[in-house]
């Protein structure tokens, strides 16, 4: 039996070190967004992105991959049963997502694409997606309309920058312009 791949650390709040969070909730504040279904990539122990936008009344599905941070959640919502309602944290590999249990989402963020992809993730035994992949799935779950954000400042970005080039050319998204760090796409 295979152990799942995960990430044995956390990620506390550094905003000069990794905005992208702060950022987010800032472009979506700047959209007025309300009521939206977003998926989240790297939830943090700090879960700015879910604590922000409970208060605005958007859903946020997220993932982590990090006990700690998963730690973390769970002591959030076990105090706070307003983010415990529009916050839903999961832990596992994005690497193993599968379509039949993802709602559909108005917004995703991949913003530590390629960032986690492990030698063994896309073998046969352990049976996981390659980036592109998971890319794509994600992509095929946001509604038309919706918004799809990376992040230029992730240690995956270099490797991403072709992977989302090549995925620009292939699913019906267009770029839409640029929020300090992060790249928007919208899907047509």
């Amino acid at each position: 039996m295979l152990k799942m791949n995960y990430w044995q650390a956390e990620w506390p709040l550094l905003v000069d070190v990794c905005p992208c969070d702060v950022h987010f909730n800032e472009w979506v504040t700047s959209q007025k967004l309300k009521d939206k279904t977003i998926y989240h990539f790297g939830t943090g122990t700090h879960h700015v992105v879910g604590i922000e936008q409970a208060k605005r009344k958007n859903r946020v599905f997220a993932i982590t991959a990090s006990k700690e941070e998963y730690d973390a959640y769970v002591k959030l919502v076990t105090e706070n049963s307003t983010v415990a309602k529009n916050y839903l944290a999961y832990f596992g590999d994005i690497y193993l997502s599968n379509s039949g249990v993802l709602p559909e989402f108005d917004v995703v963020t991949l913003f530590h694409l390629c960032e986690f992809f492990q030698p063994n993730t896309a073998s046969k035994e352990y049976g996981g997606l390659t980036d592109r992949k998971v890319l794509d799935l994600l992509t095929d779950r946001t509604r038309k309309g919706g918004h799809i954000l990376f992040y230029k400042g992730s240690d995956g970005f270099a490797k991403s920058k072709p992977i989302i080039a090549k995925w620009e050319k292939a699913k019906p998204v267009k770029l839409v312009g640029e929020f300090k760090t992060l790249l928007v796409y919208r899907k047509k």
